[in-house]
């Protein structure tokens, strides 16, 4: 009888193990699906969100004074007190979001140009300067135009605006266009879009 006990007794050990063996190996299977589960779902993953900000500068410069050179000659001296940067975005430029002066010289002529305005971009890709509120050009000779928007073309050498311009020699000669101009940018050539004025002649001057 005794004998019978004691194998009863290892039998129910050996059930219960089992028991425990086939819980452990459930749990295992079960935390198995769920990490299968978690992972092989059409988890998207996040894009790059589109249209992004990317118009933010760089690069500043702080009270900047910066010369342009070609071929050891100085055919530009800027000057502004703070310029960014904006190269991040399809077409860079520059900003001079608290004014811009400079100086441009033009080979074989003694005296620069000048050019200033309250606030200026400058097209890194075309080479076109904006400027916006009290914007002047002076050339070498000393004639003047002034405006509240003008668009520069360096390379073309050409300035244009639709706002009402005015001219002013170094004579005194004075025209307005109320519809703005085009003209080259030393303000020898010109075409003022209704346009009046008046021109200072001497009394022995005849018509």
């Amino acid at each position: 009888m005794i004998q019978h006990l004691y194998t009863g007794l290892i039998n129910n050990r050996i059930k219960s193990a089992i028991k425990m063996k086939n819980s452990s190996v459930s749990s295992l299977i079960g935390l198995l699906c769920i990490f299968i589960a978690l992972f092989s779902c059409d988890r998207k993953v996040p894009e790059m969100t589109k249209g992004k900000k990317t118009d933010f500068p760089n690069r500043s410069v702080i009270d900047a004074n910066i010369l342009f050179k070609d071929s050891g000659r100085v055919t530009m001296d800027m000057r502004s007190p703070l310029i960014e940067e904006y190269s991040l975005v399809d077409s860079p430029y520059w900003l001079f979001p608290k004014g811009v002066d400079l100086d441009f010289y033009e080979k074989g002529k003694d005296k620069p140009g000048y050019f200033q305005a309250d606030w200026a971009r400058l097209s890194n890709t075309t080479g076109l300067y904006e400027g916006k509120g009290n914007v002047i050009i002076v050339n070498d000779a000393g004639d003047s135009l002034k405006t509240e928007q003008l668009f520069w073309n360096k390379t073309k050498k050409l300035v244009f605006t639709s706002k009402e311009v005015y001219l002013i020699s170094h004579s005194g000669d004075s025209l307005t266009a109320k519809n703005g101009l085009q003209a080259s940018d030393d303000l020898q050539r010109y075409t003022l879009f209704n346009n009046k004025g008046y021109i200072l002649v001497d009394d022995n001057q005849k018509f």
